[in-house]
Parts: structure tokens; C-alpha cells; sequence
């Protein structure tokens, strides 16, 4: 009966100490990236564009954009077909998504793009390129998304390369 008694005591022992470790929080590896280092990284991104003599433009929504070749169509707008080449950066430059002649409809009920991506390609005309910087809380916000980490600012280079 003490061995009984013994072993219950013991299972119980062992089925808490497994609960418990079960809900020791891991270490969050997204920690460090918070709204203030996100507007870090968006003060040194601009930083280095203004060192560099680049003129920035902004969005009336926030969306910081350099035109790095200028187009002469027409300008992007809701439910228009639009093509375009791009590739998607971190600040620090380190791609995370890259397209060249991907199509899709703009504001579209399946469009997949981001909100900042939506509101910035609006400034371009066909043939035109830019670089935008898009604010987490216009792309993956607090979360992440994938590969994105909570609370990045995002970097699009964009040609928009046909209108229909």
C-alpha cells in the first residue's frame, strides 16, 4: 500500500512538473522589434536617402517614395490590370520577395497586396519606378507575416510596366 501510495505520489509529481515546463513561455524572438525600433529604422533609412541627395516625397497616408525613373501613361487606379516589376527589402537590404511581369488587379476583392503597396502605387504612371518605404502599420503591422517580423518597415522598388 506505501508503494501504491508511493507511486501515485510520484506520477503526480512528474504530471505537474510536465505541465508546468509545458507552459514556460519560450523566449520570443520577435522581442526587440518594437515601434520604436521600427521608427529607428525608418529615421536611419531616410537618413541615408537624404545623405545621398535623393528627394523624397511622401503620400498624403504616410508612404515615403523616391522616383527613380520617371513614366509618361497613365496613372495607376482601382480595378485597373496592372503588371509590374519589383522586389521587396528589408531597410537593411536584404530581399525578402522579388517579381518581374506579375500582374494582378488593382484593389481588386482578391488583390494581395498590402495597404501601403495599394495607396503608393498610385503615384506611378506606366514606365514609371520607385522606391517606397511603407510603415508596418500599412503592411504587416504588429504581427509579421512569414519571413517579415512584427513591426517592419518595408522597402518596394516598383516599375509598373503595363496598365489595363
Amino acid at each position: 500500500m506505501k508503494i501504491n501510495t508511493f507511486l501515485k505520489v510520484c506520477a503526480f509529481v512528474l504530471f505537474v512538473t510536465v505541465i508546468v515546463s509545458g507552459c514556460k513561455k519560450a523566449d520570443d524572438p520577435y522581442a526587440a522589434y518594437t515601434p520604436e525600433r521600427e521608427a529607428g529604422l525608418i529615421k536611419a533609412w531616410l537618413d541615408a536617402q537624404i545623405a545621398a541627395k535623393k528627394n523624397i516625397d511622401t503620400t498624403s497616408t504616410g508612404i515615403f517614395y523616391i522616383v527613380e525613373k520617371v513614366g509618361a501613361g497613365a496613372t495607376v487606379k482601382t480595378g485597373n490590370k496592372v503588371t509590374v516589376n519589383y522586389t521587396g527589402t528589408f531597410t537593411d537590404g536584404t530581399v525578402f520577395d522579388s517579381s518581374k511581369g506579375y500582374t494582378y488587379i488593382h484593389k481588386g476583392s482578391s488583390s494581395p497586396m498590402i495597404r501601403g503597396w495599394e495607396e503608393g502605387i498610385e503615384v506611378l504612371n506606366k514606365g514609371e519606378r520607385a522606391t517606397f518605404l511603407i510603415p508596418s502599420a500599412k503592411a504587416y503591422g504588429s504581427t509579421g507575416y512569414l519571413s517579415i517580423p512584427p513591426n517592419s518597415p518595408l522597402i518596394f522598388v516598383i516599375e509598373v510596366v503595363d496598365i489595363k
